[in-house]
């Protein structure tokens, strides 16, 4: 699942519920969670994988600056649920730039989770973020 996707899911629980207790927990778990979903991801993107990370950061980039101008939730917060959803999929990021073959067991669970990557899964994706923007604006 895209990094943006998570990002977007813990934002809008923690600007909707605006409790540390839930919106934290749901944060570390959010990743491993939705990424056991149908979803588009880097496994199937073959040799466009830097296209769609890059794709990916603007993305997220710029709906992270869009919620931070546009509600009142705390910067430093929002920066630290966006990150603790997302690390998970920066750290194989890292793991696919560097070719390093540090954290195996963490990788191999990673991907194992991630069974139901699909090409299609961009518009499960999309209507992700789209319910997540009209929860947090409507």
């Amino acid at each position: 699942m895209l990094v943006t996707t998570h990002t977007m899911i813990a934002a809008t629980v923690a600007i909707k519920t605006g409790n540390p207790w839930i919106y934290i927990p749901f944060a570390g778990a959010d990743h491993f969670l939705f990424d056991a979903f149908p979803h588009f991801g880097g496994k199937k993107v073959g040799k466009n994988f830097k296209l769609f990370t890059v794709i990916d950061a603007i993305v997220g980039i710029s709906l992270f600056l869009i919620l931070v101008h546009y509600t009142k939730f705390s910067v430093v917060i929002l920066f630290f649920v966006c990150f603790l959803a997302g690390w998970p999929d920066l750290v194989m990021l890292y793991q696919k730039l560097t070719d390093t073959k540090r954290l195996p067991k963490f990788k191999a669970f990673h991907s194992g989770i991630q069974k139901y990557e699909t090409p299609a899964g961009i518009i499960f994706e999309l209507g992700i973020v789209l319910f997540c923007l009209l929860l947090i604006f409507v």
